[in-house]
């Protein structure tokens, strides 16, 4: 079972940005349709399994990559 995880990601500026972010996110197994958009400061996805504590990992990861993240 996957469910859909929405993001509101700020600090964004360009295509590079989301490019980053959405080549760092897919390479976890239990992600996929990642999906993030610089200009509309957001981002989608599918967690696959485990959602709540995955989802912990997806929104870590991001903010180490120095963007404020948080749950839409």
């Amino acid at each position: 079972m996957s469910n859909e995880l929405k993001l509101k990601i700020k600090g964004m500026t360009c295509g590079s940005c989301s490019n980053s972010i959405t080549a760092r996110v897919s390479k976890f197994e239990f992600t996929d349709h990642v999906n993030v958009d610089w200009e509309a400061g957001s981002g989608t996805m599918e967690i696959m399994k485990d959602f709540e504590e995955n989802k912990a990992k997806v929104v870590q990861i991001i903010g180490q990559m120095g963007y404020e993240v948080e749950e839409a």
